[in-house]
């Protein structure tokens, strides 16, 4: 006969349970896959394993680079440097000045994963219509119709350096920015300050309005401006939009301001 079980007895079934272990950091992950490059060319494994290698120590610089850069805050208006480029140098030299004793094929390899991050850290993003939706739903859910704080928040979001070259971000801001100038005059004047602005940025001849470069010109983003005049004129009813589209409004409009390129 099984003797009866006690609820309230203390059982050590579970006690020494290990924790599980801390997941790597990036920087942990970059001098992992540094070590394992090491011990391999010292042991002349295979080329095709040293590639392999090689590709892992890629991997693992750029995200630890852009874990960094995602980190640090937004900046204001005028604050211009140090730009993306010099970042990347500077967290990259910070992972070789952890190896000090490399040899000189191993730093070269470290320094071309840096470099070649460097190149895609500088890229501006492919446009994706999904992407700039999200950009724009997630700032209108948290403002509702305070079209400025939508604007606002993802002007903030760009003025940081991880999202400086940022395509869709830059497109769903400067889609807020053209329902923001309508809701503050009419579709008149802010068309005509998107055209002029967008004429401007084609040439060439927008200047950097922020602390991050000026995004380029693409057809994607006029259709989304041009959109943002739209859809903000479409919230107001027949006798808003007869009120707004006096002509003391247009001309007051006009003459309040030029369209500052506040995202670029």
């Amino acid at each position: 006969m099984l003797p009866s079980l006690d609820a309230a007895a203390r059982t050590d079934l579970y006690r020494h349970r290990p924790e599980p272990p801390e997941p790597p950091t990036a920087s942990e992950l970059t001098d992992q896959a540094i070590a394992k490059y090491e011990t391999d060319a010292k042991n002349g494994v295979a080329p095709s394993q040293l590639a392999d290698d090689r590709a892992a120590i890629d991997k693992a610089v750029a995200l630890e680079v852009q874990l960094n850069i995602y980190g640090l805050p937004g900046r204001s208006k005028a604050e211009r440097e140090p730009t993306v480029a010099q970042l990347v140098d500077q967290y990259g030299q910070d992972i070789l000045d952890r190896h000090p004793d490399l040899p000189a094929a191993s730093r070269e390899t470290i320094e071309g994963a840096i470099g070649d991050y460097r190149k895609e850290a500088t890229t501006w993003t492919p446009e994706d219509r999904g992407k700039v939706d999200a950009y724009i739903k997630t700032a209108m859910d948290a403002h509702g119709d305070d079209i400025q704080g939508a604007f606002e928040q993802l002007r903030d979001l760009r003025w940081t350096p991880g999202h400086f070259y940022d395509s869709n971000l830059a497109i769903a801001a400067d889609y807020l920015r053209a329902r923001w100038e309508t809701q503050k005059s009419n579709n008149i004047v802010s068309g005509i300050m998107v055209d002029t602005y967008l004429d401007k940025k084609q040439a060439g001849e927008i200047p950097q309005n922020g602390p991050g470069p000026v995004s380029p010109y693409s057809e994607l983003q006029k259709e989304y401006m041009h959109k943002g005049i739209d859809d903000q004129w479409d919230t107001l009813n027949w006798f808003e939009k007869t009120f707004l589209s006096d002509s003391s409004v247009t001309i007051g409009g006009l003459a309040r301001a030029a369209f500052e390129n506040d995202v670029s």
